[in-house]
């Protein structure tokens, strides 16, 4: 820890500002001091020391909980003696705030802090906070470094926390780009061999937090990878299977490791399937479900969520560790979905494989449910938006895709909750990487609504129904005579959508709009009445598909463009 040089040179705005009042009337006013001085002062000096210390446990309750890469009293008491010198400095005038010139900590450990109190006041900024952003532009510098220095366990905290401050800021990519990195200098340390891991810690206490620290990595790297839809920068081959894993002292890190394994092979699965036409092996999706709903079942009590609507007063537990339960069932709940939808990507899987199909919905509008009644009931949902988010999107996408291909079947069924989930988008923060990818869904598949005749129903509907307002009905489709339509209005193009939302409740229209899209062209066509039983109308006598069965995907006339639209929001 050390503070800089005062000859560091002036602000450039000052020299500006120095250069500009030659020439101008107001030359004997000069500006307020603290407005020189305070953009070259480290921002620490701008916190007290009860405050910082009281950030370090909301990033504890945060973050630490989930990934214990700090052992939190220790780090208090250092942070505490840090504040100590700076209010003394203060006392007895070693720093004025008054003189210009940057007095700056740049040490590994004052950087962490600095990192834990910027990811602190942004978590309680809900994603934005101007002290937050200047305490990380300090550690911007020093962090990158870490680049080219050689690696070490205190690089590798750093790294952790700046990615951690990222995806509180809706900065996904960067996250995932920076837990890449800590990957990498894991490997180059050898932290995922036993016996050089061994080597590097031979102190039990030392070593028991560098696991700590490395399955945190792990999990992170896993976490946004399927955030993100990029590949893991670490494999499960690569990892010794010897090497030692969190114990009982960790429970939710100990959890997610497991969930880790499973997830490399859920992701294996999908990207196998997806997109390329294989024939699914059923037996292989079952058992990655029985795998998921094993890991879930097997969670220790602490760690198991209970409904709202299920647990008496007396049995709901603090606020920390009922957001370490949503969040598990939510990941199972998501691994689960992951599993079973590729299913949804044509009416025709659908048909054949309704069992499958039903459980990615049922499971798609469970997590809807939960994340609803979780903002409704606590502040959960609205501190950790950014994570939950990812949730909400996978779930309404499937709901999405039931309804496109098959509307008849499940317009009805996901009705509710995909106007719960709309509710929840309309906070969306348009900057976010998760918003961002709905967005091009969205343009996506309003680019091509002219190939598919969708048009608006402005004129058949209340303007004061948001739902039916948003309704649209198809024209001349699929062998259909427009004749049978003429009572509608004439079409109107869909208007041009912008590269990015103007804000999460322009989202949600759009949204609305695609998906009456959808349920009214099911409820437009005359229903079979010799389908299968069970199918609606939407699948034939013989179990062919009826004409124009196959919702929005067939009013593209190719369901490769729709499937290959819909796939960039997994």
């Amino acid at each position: 820890m050390g503070i800089a040089s005062p000859e560091e040179p002036l602000d450039e705005n000052v020299l500006v500002y120095e250069e500009a009042s030659y020439n101008s009337p107001l030359i004997g006013q000069a500006p307020m001091a603290p407005n020189i001085s305070q953009s070259s002062k480290d921002p620490l000096w701008k916190i007290e020391k009860d405050e910082a210390i009281r950030l370090c446990r909301v990033y504890d309750e945060e973050m630490g909980l989930m990934y214990p890469i700090l052992d939190i009293e220790k780090f208090i008491s250092k942070a505490s003696m840090l504040f100590t010198f700076i209010e003394s400095a203060k006392r007895t005038g070693l720093m004025n705030r008054t003189m210009s010139g940057s007095d700056n900590f740049n040490d590994d450990d004052t950087d962490i802090l600095k990192m834990v109190l910027a990811t602190a006041l942004t978590v309680e900024g809900s994603g934005q906070s101007d002290l937050g952003r200047r305490l990380f532009d300090s550690v911007r510098g020093p962090s990158e470094s870490k680049l080219w220095e050689p690696a070490s366990p205190k690089g590798l905290v750093l790294l952790v926390i700046v990615s951690q401050y990222h995806f509180q800021v809706d900065e996904e990519v960067q996250a995932y780009r920076i837990v890449g990195l800590a990957v990498r200098l894991c490997l180059e340390l050898g932290l995922h061999r036993r016996e050089k891991f061994m080597r590097h810690f031979p102190d039990e206490e030392e070593r028991s937090w560098a696991v700590k620290l490395f399955w945190s990595i792990y999990v992170l790297d896993h976490r946004l990878s399927f955030g993100t839809g990029m590949p893991f920068a670490v494999q499960d081959a690569d990892i010794d299977p010897w090497l030692p894993e969190p114990d009982d002292s960790s429970p939710y890190l100990k959890a997610m490791v497991k969930y880790g394994r499973i997830s490399s092979k859920v992701w294996g699965f999908v990207t196998r399937y997806e997109g390329t036409g294989n024939e699914l092996r059923k037996d292989e999706m079952e058992y990655l479900d029985f795998q998921i709903q094993q890991w879930q079942t097997s969670l220790p009590d602490p760690l198991r969520f209970s409904h709202f609507e299920n647990a008496r007063d007396t049995e709901i537990p603090n606020r920390a560790i009922r957001r370490l339960q949503v969040i598990l069932y939510l990941r199972a709940n998501n691994m689960r979905i992951s599993i079973h939808r590729p299913m949804l990507h044509s009416a025709t899987s659908i048909m054949k494989n309704r069992r499958y199909a039903q459980v990615s919905v049922e499971v798609s509008k469970d997590t809807i449910r939960v994340l609803t009644r979780l903002n409704q009931a606590t502040n959960i949902y609205r501190t950790q938006q950014i994570c939950f988010n990812y949730f909400l999107v996978s779930a309404l996408a499937v709901l999405f895709l039931a309804v496109a291909h098959a509307p008849m079947e499940f317009n009805r069924q996901v009705r509710d909750e995909f106007y719960m989930a709309l509710d929840l988008v309309k906070g969306f923060s348009t900057k976010s990487y998760t918003s961002k990818r709905l967005w091009m869904t969205i343009r996506g598949l309003k680019e091509v609504a002219p190939k598919l005749g969708l048009v608006s129903r402005q004129g058949l509907a209340e303007v004061d129904d948001p739902h039916s307002s948003a309704a649209v009905a198809m024209a001349g489709l699929a062998g259909h005579h427009v004749d049978e339509l003429a009572g509608f209005p004439q079409p109107q193009m869909p208007m041009q959508l912008g590269n990015s939302p103007l804000n999460g409740q322009q989202m949600s229209h759009e949204l609305t709009n695609l998906f009456e899209a959808a349920g009214e062209y099911g409820s437009v066509l005359p229903p079979s009445s010799q389908g299968m039983p069970g199918m609606n109308g939407f699948v034939g006598p013989s179990g062919e598909l009826s004409q124009g069965c196959e919702g929005m995907s067939g009013m593209f006339g190719n369901e490769e463009e729709f499937s290959m639209i819909m796939r960039d929001l997994f």
